[in-house]
Parts: C-alpha cells; sequence; structure tokens
C-alpha cells in the first residue's frame, strides 16, 4: 500500500460559524447596500422621464441627504451600540419619504423597484432593533477617546461635508423648503381640504423667509425662518395625521431636515 494512503489523514477542522451578531449585521449591510441600490436604478429612470418632478426632488434627497446622513452612524468603527440604535431611529423619515415616492410614482414603471427598494431598507430597519439580543455591542463608554475620536469624523455624513460652513448649510436648507414646496404642490388639489391647503400657505410663507436667510446669513434672519419651518412643520403634521397621505409625510421629513439645518446654524453664527 502506498505511504501516502497508510498516512494517518490530519484531522479537518470544522468550519467557523458566524456569530448571531455577524448574521444580523451581515443582513443589516446586505439590505442596505440592495435597497440603495434599488433607489439608485429607481432615481436614474425618474430623473431621464421626469426631472424636477415631486417624485424625482423627493428621492434625491432621500438618496443624497437623508439616507447618507441616517446611515453614517453605521460605518463608525468600533460599532457601538448606540450607533445602531441612532441609525435606526435616523431612518425613520427617509423610510417616510420613500414611501412618499412610491405614492408619487403609484401606476409607473418605477413602482415596483421602489417598493423593493423600501421593502430592504426597512428589513434592515427592522434588524437595527437591537433590544432582543441584549449587551452584543459595546456601549460608548466603552471606547476609547480615541475611538471616539474616530467616530466624530465617521459620522459626518457626505451631505454634511458639503455644507461644512454656515452659508452651506443654509442654503441647503433653503432648497429642501423648495423642494418641500414642489412636493405639496403635487398633493394640495387630491388632499383638498382647507387644512392641506393651509399647510401650503405656510410653506410658501417659509420659501420666502428661508430665501430671506439664505441671501443675508444673519441670525436674525435664520431665527424667522427656524420660527416659519416649525409653524408650517406643525400644521403639516395635523394635516397628515387627520388624513394621511404619504407624499405629504415626505414634504414633512425634508421640512424637518431644513429646520435641523437652520438651527445647527444659529449655533455657529454670531
Amino acid at each position: 500500500m502506498s505511504a501516502v494512503l497508510d498516512k494517518p489523514r490530519a484531522k479537518i477542522a470544522p468550519k467557523a460559524t458566524k456569530s448571531a451578531l455577524q448574521t444580523r449585521l451581515d443582513a443589516i449591510f446586505s439590505n442596505l447596500k440592495l435597497g440603495q441600490e434599488k433607489l439608485q436604478l429607481a432615481h436614474q429612470s425618474v430623473e431621464m422621464t421626469d426631472p424636477g418632478e415631486a417624485a424625482e426632488i423627493l428621492l434625491r434627497t432621500v438618496i443624497e441627504d437623508m439616507l447618507p446622513a441616517a446611515l453614517a452612524p453605521m460605518h463608525c468603527e468600533p460599532l457601538a451600540r448606540a450607533d445602531v440604535d441612532a441609525a435606526y431611529t435616523g431612518m425613520f423619515p427617509a423610510l417616510a419619504a420613500i414611501e412618499g415616492v412610491i405614492a408619487l410614482s403609484t401606476g409607473q414603471v418605477i413602482e415596483t423597484t421602489l417598493r423593493e427598494a423600501f421593502a430592504h431598507l426597512d428589513a434592515a430597519n427592522a434588524w437595527m432593533d437591537f433590544t432582543d439580543m441584549g449587551d452584543v455591542l459595546p456601549h460608548r463608554e466603552d471606547t476609547t477617546e480615541a475611538d471616539r475620536g474616530d467616530k466624530d469624523l465617521a459620522v459626518r455624513s457626505p451631505a454634511a461635508a458639503e455644507t461644512e460652513n454656515v452659508a452651506g448649510r443654509i442654503f441647503d436648507a433653503y432648497e429642501r423648503t423648495l423642494e418641500a414646496r414642489a412636493i405639496l404642490d403635487a398633493r394640495v388639489s387630491e388632499m383638498n381640504t382647507g387644512a392641506a391647503y393651509g399647510a401650503r400657505s405656510l410653506v410658501d410663507v417659509a420659501v420666502d423667509v428661508t430665501s430671506e436667510a439664505d441671501a443675508t446669513n444673519t441670525r436674525d434672519n435664520c431665527e424667522y425662518a427656524s420660527c416659519a419651518l416649525h409653524e408650517a412643520i406643525e400644521v403639516l403634521t395635523l394635516v397628515t395625521n387627520e388624513t394621511p397621505d404619504l407624499a405629504a409625510q415626505g414634504a414633512r421629513a425634508l421640512l424637518l431636515l431644513a429646520k435641523g439645518l437652520f438651527d445647527s446654524s444659529l449655533e455657529a453664527l454670531p
């Protein structure tokens, strides 16, 4: 018999199995990747056919601003429980906005792609709820000062990096307000309630005030803009609570984003 055959065979080490944590993280990142790819496909289609329309505007904002900002904490190293929790709650406005795009695209070619994108992102969001897994991720106090320094750099979303200065953030807030008005323009006649038209009028006021803030970059005008946005958001919230409309909820998410940009600008203004 061959010496090779006579030689005792080495024991094969058992394959390492993934931990429950790694399996969940893989599911999260896989669904996030697939969902964002589907959104990009839908946007490429609508950008060619209906550029500047409400659905295209809202979808572009989701892709370029809302999702990157919401998901930035997931790229922190080491990933802590607070990072996942922040991304979990931060995705809610983006998911609401995607539902708004779906409502605006009912019956169109991109509707199926948008629904597939939403399903992936919603699944990722559900996996981000770690309440059933206990303390499988480190808490923030378990990370070092160096880790926290790295996190501060990591959480800056692409949108935030582009609006590093106050003037840039104010301009972005004005743009978001314009986009919210465009969406309401497309939906208010179908909602057809006095409250909906009232909310639309308040958004008109907000556009004027945010335009002035963008032109001057002064604290007073930014405070006026924040107040005008607050009023529009409050009324639009009442409207969407009484007459649910996914597109109007997307417009509300844009107004919230605009107000957040103004409020962060106020902290830096003299």
